[in-house]
């Protein structure tokens, strides 16, 4: 049973805790380091875990095999680099890092200090996106050319002040991650992007509103949208030479082919949280490879830091 720490213990991390909780074979949290205690002691008691503030103090504690990342975004990269100095397995939700160097830095302390470095990323557990990845294997659509991606939520709205509402740490297109990570793990690294970004309805700082034109290092090409003012929407949709592939919300899958397959369905659905935890529990036991790796988590934050950079001066930007 792999024992972990959390750092943070908002919403979403809450949600990480209670998916593995009592129900995992493999995995459970002991310990949850946030600044401000008496905010989660409900949820810490119902779940079992001792609350501290010091994170130092949890680092030094032999028991814990390995740690979460999930406070505020600007601060994962701290906190994972503290981790694995420490010795500690880490999963970094994303972003791990809002800078490509940052994230370098953790790649680099991963492999100095033989340790997991893993990007939460709940959506590549998705039952639609394993069924993508066994029907890409078996080369199911032919030579991978293009994808598209949408992704809608209405939350910017309500991102009035703090963190949430500050463009550092949700720049231009960070809302794009969920389908980047998966254009770079179907089409290989990103070489350069242009973004158009508006704000249009929100009233904080944030760019409601972002269109993105990526080249891949291979010759591919992508388009991404992501919007944080209109009603919940996702997709992603991946084309090749012979048919292509469509993902809809956590579930939904349709392929077809020139050749005349067609598949249309809504998968059963599953744990996306329980399975990522369990994932990084296998890759620091060395069960199992996480099936993201370093290097593709690491050029996804040089990925969206040219996109913030695109979306600031228009132009095309090189992806380093």
């Amino acid at each position: 049973m792999m024992n972990l720490a959390i750092v943070g213990l908002g919403s979403w991390g809450q949600r990480l805790v209670a998916s593995v909780q009592g129900v995992s074979d493999s995995v459970r949290f002991s310990t949850a380091v946030v600044t401000r205690p008496e905010r989660v002691a409900a949820f810490a008691d119902e779940k079992g875990l001792a609350v501290s503030d010091d994170l130092g103090a949890v680092l030094a504690d032999p028991s814990i095999d390995g740690v979460v990342s999930s406070g505020p975004p600007h601060l994962h990269a701290a906190h994972s680099l503290a981790a694995l100095k420490a010795g500690k397995h880490v999963l970094a939700v994303k972003p791990m890092a809002l800078t490509g160097a940052d994230a370098r830095a953790l790649r680099d302390a991963a492999q100095a200090n033989g340790r997991v470095l893993a990007l939460g990323f709940n959506r590549c557990f998705m039952p639609n996106v394993a069924a993508m990845r066994r029907e890409l294997v078996a080369g199911a659509i032919g030579e991978l050319l293009h994808a598209e991606g949408n992704f809608c939520v209405d939350r910017y709205y309500r991102f009035k002040s703090g963190w949430k509402a500050d463009p550092a740490s949700s720049p231009p297109g960070g809302l794009a991650d969920h389908m980047l990570y998966l254009t770079i793990e179907t089409l290989g690294p990103i070489a350069d992007v242009r973004v158009l970004s508006q704000f249009k309805v929100s009233d904080n700082a944030l760019a409601d509103t972002t269109a993105m034109l990526l080249r891949t290092q291979a010759g591919g090409s992508a388009l991404l949208s992501a919007i944080g003012v209109t009603a919940e929407y996702f997709r992603f949709q991946i084309f090749g030479s012979k048919g292509w592939i469509e993902l809809r919300d956590a579930t939904g899958f349709r392929l077809e082919t020139i050749d005349g397959r067609s598949v249309h369905e809504a998968l059963p659905d599953a744990d996306a949280e329980r399975a990522e935890i369990e994932a990084f529990a296998n890759a620091a036991t060395g069960r199992a490879p996480f099936p993201i790796s370093p290097d593709d988590a690491v050029h996804g934050v040089s990925a969206l830091e040219a996109l913030a950079r695109s979306a600031a001066t228009g132009a095309v930007v090189a992806v380093a």
